[in-house]
């Protein structure tokens, strides 16, 4: 009976022991973490116990003393785990100690997925002859393009942005990297038309007068089949269906998590990390990709960019046919015209080079500037050329949008760039990213000119890919740009790849500077005028109260009532700095108070005993002095790690 009352008791008492040692020790903390310290901490309290009290379960004494020292030690197993965890994964506030359930099995899979997925690229790469001794320089670029295809999902689209470095890649790998833009491998029929039928509700024979399942091109999200409508809107006219290739979704999701996987690897442990945030880019990256899986947000895009472009002669988008249109499939105008680097178009067109590549980078700006939606993917493939010299926008999956109080800022960016200006470069990053207020402007205007020193180009202007190394400099300074950001520096290295296929010696941030001059104006006395009014208006309801504001401040100081309230510590980082300060305070002082302590306790030769010759002060004692010094070893670490003694 004894040892069932036990049983019962050594239940509810771990129950108990561990309750209230989380309460005790006050912050939240994991419950699997709390509930290991309890279960180790209560069987060595009980242990204990039955020591002091000679094992007499049918004590009440033993009872109070497992309870008692079951909290006290289950309170310390706590603190050691908490001491062994990583830096910075205790500091989640009241997110801490959440349960959330999940799948272990899907759990599980999820971590064990991009490992998977290593193995499977690099089995592909040694298929394909890139991780052979024997691969030659010139078999090199045609088997990482078949690694690519083949792997599918986001490395395809990882190879097609590579296809517009030439700045960074021979033009062997750009010509090959090429192919991925519409030369993927097609999936079949048979695969095909169930996820079709699906999307439309209806057989393709009865929404289609004809459905060619030849495709006219297969990309890495999707592939386009040609089609005549049968329906009432649009009865007799040619499209395309873009049906979304199946199975990526899991694709997508495995890939997403082994480059974040590889993202957060670089940013821990790569002084490039500290300054570029790859992760962050990853994550930007990964979701642009992932709205391309819903056809609804192209089709969108479609329409508004669209209307965006309806004032600019000679080019355009798609007519998109959204009662056709869903998640996995999109009706469109079918556009027969070739790429707008097709060489052989080029060369039929009677409109020279240069007027082309200022009109694509026009509409461009204008889709920047004036409507604050633009194409985010203007890769070759993307872009086509119609016979009367009309160009083409295709596949507005990937758009990225700017508000109307960045949009000037960008421009200012652009024109200062291209003029050479640290000053104006500066202030323009002031106005979009969120700056330190104890950044020194002095050091960093240098590191500016610095910039432009390195990139400028003889002939005067800059290149668009140079902006990549601003962004390195600007991680340096601890000024985080937001997301769009990211996204309009690729548009801009992907359009100048473009641009300068079409015209070589066209400079995208040059242009940027001539839309500002002819957006804006030179600096004349009228211009200045018209200015100094627009300001003047913007700044009118301010300017009304600042009479009675001044009254009200002279009236406070007669009266006597003049205060003026600072926050003490209102930066968040300086704040942080006297919280470890005085961390370390109290930690030492702990630690040498609780050393004293337990070295006097040591020579304490009274109390309970164990065995008989060793008694409870002896291990209290030694305890605690070997608690000590791990807090002051903790305290001193962290000082050498600051590098400032």
């Amino acid at each position: 009976m004894t040892i069932l009352v036990w049983i019962l008791a050594l239940t509810l008492g771990w129950a108990l022991v561990t309750v209230v040692a989380g309460r005790l020790l006050g912050a939240r903390r994991g419950w699997v973490a709390l509930t290991i310290a309890g279960i180790v901490g209560y069987a060595a309290a009980v242990v204990v116990a039955g020591e002091l009290t000679d094992w007499d379960w049918a004590s009440i004494d033993m009872v109070a003393v497992a309870l008692g020292l079951g909290v006290l030690f289950t309170m310390a197993l706590a603190l050691g785990i908490d001491l062994a965890a990583p830096v910075g994964t205790l500091a989640q506030g009241d997110a801490a100690g959440l349960v959330s359930v999940r799948n272990p099995v899907r759990a599980a899979r999820q971590e064990i997925a991009p490992f998977r997925r290593y193995r499977e690229v690099i089995g592909i790469a040694r298929r394909e002859g890139v991780l052979t001794r024997g691969v030659t320089h010139d078999a090199l670029p045609t088997g990482v393009r078949r690694t690519l295809e083949s792997a599918g999902g986001i490395f395809v689209k990882l190879g097609q942005v590579a296809s517009t470095r030439s700045d960074v890649l021979p033009p062997a790998w750009c010509d090959e990297l090429s192919l991925l833009r519409s030369a993927a491998e097609p999936q079949p029929e048979a695969v095909i038309r169930p996820q079709l039928e699906d999307q439309l509700g209806a057989p393709p024979e009865e929404v289609f007068a004809s459905f060619d399942w030849t495709p006219l091109a297969s990309a890495s999200m999707a592939q386009v089949h040609k089609a005549t409508l049968r329906t009432s809107a649009g009865r007799g006219a040619d499209v395309v269906v873009k049906v979304q290739r199946t199975g990526l979704g899991d694709t997508i999701a495995t890939d997403r998590a082994a480059i974040m996987q590889l993202a957060r690897l670089v940013q821990r442990r790569t002084p490039l990390g500290l300054s570029v945030q790859p992760e962050d880019l990853a994550l930007e990256f990964i979701e642009s990709v992932e709205e391309e899986l819903d056809f609804t947000l192209e089709a969108r895009n479609g329409v508004e960019l669209a209307a965006g472009l309806a004032g600019i002669d000679g080019i355009r988008v798609p007519t998109v046919y959204l009662e056709h249109s869903n998640t996995k499939v999109m009706t469109e105008e079918f556009i027969s015209a070739p790429s707008i680097v097709d060489e052989d178009a080029l060369a039929a067109l009677n409109v020279p080079r240069a007027e082309l590549a200022n009109r694509l980078i026009a509409a461009f700006l204008h889709q920047i500037f004036e409507v604050g939606v633009f194409h985010a993917d203007p890769h070759p493939g993307n872009i086509l050329i119609e016979p009367d010299g009309t160009i083409v926008l295709i596949d507005l999956g990937a758009v990225g949008r700017i508000g109307p109080r960045h949009r000037h800022a960008v421009l200012e960016l652009l024109a200062a760039a291209s003029a050479g200006d640290a000053v104006a470069l500066r202030r323009s990053l002031e106005q979009i990213a969120l700056f330190d207020r104890r950044i020194d402007t002095r050091v960093l205007d240098a590191s500016l000119e610095a910039f432009l020193g390195r990139n400028m180009t003889t002939g005067g202007g800059i290149t668009a890919t140079a902006f990549e190394d601003l962004a390195a400099i600007i991680g340096d300074f601890g000024i985080r740009l937001p997301r769009w950001f990211g996204t309009l520096s690729r548009t801009m290295v992907s359009h100048e790849g473009t641009l300068t296929i079409i015209d070589p010696d066209f400079s995208l941030v040059d242009a940027a500077r001539r839309h500002a001059e002819a957006r804006f104006g030179h600096p004349t006395v009228g211009g200045l005028k018209a200015t100094v009014e627009q300001e003047l208006l913007q700044q009118l309801p301010r300017l009304r109260r600042v009479p009675e504001r001044i009254d009200e401040l002279f009236g406070q100081a007669l009266g006597g009532q003049l205060t003026a309230n600072v926050s003490f510590l209102s930066d968040e980082r300086d704040a942080r700095l006297i919280t470890r300060l005085v961390d370390r305070l109290v930690l030492s002082v702990i630690a040498a108070a609780t050393g004293v302590g337990s070295a006097i306790l040591v020579g304490v030769d009274i109390g309970p005993r164990f065995g008989g010759s060793v008694s409870i002060n002896e291990v209290l004692g030694y305890f605690g002095i070997v608690a000590a010094s791990i807090l002051g070893l903790r305290v001193v670490a962290s000082v050498v790690r600051d590098g400032v003694v």
